[in-house]
């Protein structure tokens, strides 16, 4: 496979094919309008600043089981 990550997040839901061995191909992006390029750096910005939140409620989550 030639490009694994669609954006610099280190996690982020993308399409991919499947094939026997696993993950055969991860498609990227296709072109955006303006208002979808706006719209996808905003939506970056909100998963960026979520994953560093402390109040996030995976971590809240993660500290209620343990």
């Amino acid at each position: 496979m030639d490009h694994l990550q669609v954006t610099e997040l280190s996690f982020f839901a993308s399409k991919v094919r499947l094939g026997r061995v696993g993950v055969e191909e991860v498609f990227q992006l296709g072109p955006l309008n303006e208002y979808e390029r706006v719209g996808f750096e905003k939506a970056k910005k909100d998963l960026e600043a979520s994953k560093h939140s402390k109040g996030s409620f995976f971590h809240q989550k993660l500290k209620s089981l343990v």
